[in-house]
């Protein structure tokens, strides 16, 4: 199984829809830039049937340096997590759902 690009995106939408590459390009593009604001803005980004985006950021950590076994603070950074919605979930696990 290959990754599948935005190019690849692009493509499959193309050949669905029939609308021209430049504009899915750049449907895709404002989608996921869109996206990447709300995330930024840390809300939370749910796509229906699909799941859930969610921004949070990490506490600051003590952690070892291997090599030295020096302790040193793992700064805060932000995360995103993913949760599959249900209907998703059922049907990659072939389920029905409950």
């Amino acid at each position: 199984m290959e990754k599948l690009t935005r190019r690849e995106i692009v493509k499959k939408l193309h050949q669905k829809t029939g609308l021209s590459q430049r504009f899915l390009h750049l449907f895709v593009e404002t989608l996921l830039e869109e996206i990447i604001k709300a995330l930024e803005l840390k809300e939370p980004v749910k796509i229906a049937g699909f799941g859930t985006f969610i921004p949070h950021e990490t506490k600051p950590r003590k952690g070892r340096n291997v090599k030295t076994g020096e302790e040193v603070i793992i700064n805060p950074f932000k995360k995103v997590s993913f949760h599959l919605a249900p209907t998703l979930r059922a049907e990659l696990h072939n389920e029905k759902e409950r």
